[in-house]
């Protein structure tokens, strides 16, 4: 928080195996999508230095998209026959940041029809080591970039755009410009390069339907062939705790200011679907502590809740989450951050949901006299 209170406890074991070690602080986690926030961060020191706009064309730089299709569905006559149109807009960086850009990758349905009927090879939406090549990630916009909201590979195209206008690495980008200035020594987007962070990895495990766990094979690749800035990073609570606290202080050790303030404040068009979407949309992102009705938007890093929870986040609270069930949030109007991490695969683990916002998160804002009244 933005004051002196701070709580940080490890529970259980490094692997379901009976003689696994206790889970510590320096427990390395793969942060699956919640990955996205230190993509974004990068991005945006980009548009600080004045590389680029938020508002400019990154066809550039990425001309893989600089003749983008967009897919309008597939023949009567013929459902392997998909029907493409030239995208008539082009990609601007904010889209690629608030996920408006159409690139939706496998998240899309008829995205996966698509592979399908071309021979792409078609994994789970969430298996992304497939794919660890950018190149197999381009594919048709599911619709014209900044015209709707499609959750999807937006980001990962955001580290490739950082690659690209720095020319470094997305590891060493990060390492330099975001690691190092806030101490953040157990992170890293290249495991195998890091045994003392690669040592402390805890394993990853599922949940079967009759609610017990067993071990589970990781979804992403140990030695991706590229630093995927939307699912790859792995890091300990502490150091992502780090990160979250210099955004909600604002203390200029990675953005100015003004610039975390645009990250955060900036809104999706009133036309755009996802600021219709209520609670039963987002329930993994606020669970119990929506309110009946509430609507969310999306920023620049995350969704955003636009009322005050019940019991917790204010309005213009901020938060994303990862496959692997970690979750952090940042809430400026309080001045409470926090990181819930697991290597729990499953986006609808309800018992992770329910642990995560109807008792850590709560507890924290009562503990620091910021619940909200009932």
């Amino acid at each position: 928080v933005t004051g002196s209170f701070e709580y940080l406890k490890p529970f259980g074991n490094i692997s379901l195996a009976k003689d696994a070690s206790p889970v510590s602080t320096s427990s390395t986690m793969c942060l699956a999508s919640a990955t996205k926030l230190v993509t974004c961060v990068a991005a945006m020191q980009c548009v600080e230095r004045g590389i680029i706009k938020l508002d400019e064309d990154v066809s550039a730089w990425l001309p893989e998209w600089k003749e983008a299709q967009i897919l309008k569905g597939f023949d009567t006559s013929n459902e392997q026959k998909p029907i493409l149109e030239k995208a008539q807009r082009p990609i601007f960086l904010k889209h690629l940041l608030s996920q408006t850009s159409g690139i939706t990758g496998l998240e899309n349905e008829e995205v996966m029809k698509y592979y399908s009927a071309i021979g792409h090879f078609v994994v789970s939406p969430y298996i992304i080591s497939p794919h660890s090549d950018m190149h197999q990630l381009v594919e048709p916009l599911v619709f014209e970039p900044g015209s709707d909201w499609g959750y999807g590979q937006g980001v990962d195209w955001s580290g490739q755009l950082v690659e690209r206008l720095t020319d470094l690495t997305l590891e060493q980008y990060c390492a330099e410009n975001i690691f190092k200035p806030l101490g953040m020594k157990d992170t890293t987007f290249r495991l195998l390069n890091h045994p003392h962070i690669a040592d402390n990895l805890i394993k990853m495990s599922s949940r079967k339907k009759d609610g017990t766990l067993e071990s589970a094979d990781t979804i992403y690749p140990l030695d991706p062939k590229t630093d995927m800035g939307g699912s790859n990073l792995y890091t300990s609570a502490p150091d992502y705790l780090e990160l979250l606290k210099s955004l909600l202080r604002n203390d200029g050790r990675v953005l100015r200011p003004e610039t975390v303030n645009e990250m955060f404040d900036y809104r999706l068009p009133d036309s755009l679907a996802f600021t219709k979407f209520k609670t039963e949309n987002a329930k993994d992102y606020l669970g119990g502590l929506a309110t009946e009705g509430m609507t969310v938007d999306h920023c620049l890093v995350g969704l955003v809740n636009n009322e005050d929870s019940k019991g917790g986040r204010k309005a213009g609270s901020v938060t994303w989450a990862g496959a692997t069930r970690c979750f952090w949030w940042i809430d400026r109007k309080a001045g409470i951050c926090g990181f819930y991490g697991s290597q729990l695969l499953g986006i609808h683990d309800q018992q992770i949901s329910k642990a995560m916002f109807e008792t850590f998160e709560r507890a924290v804002y009562e503990d620091c006299g910021k619940l909200s009244a009932p």
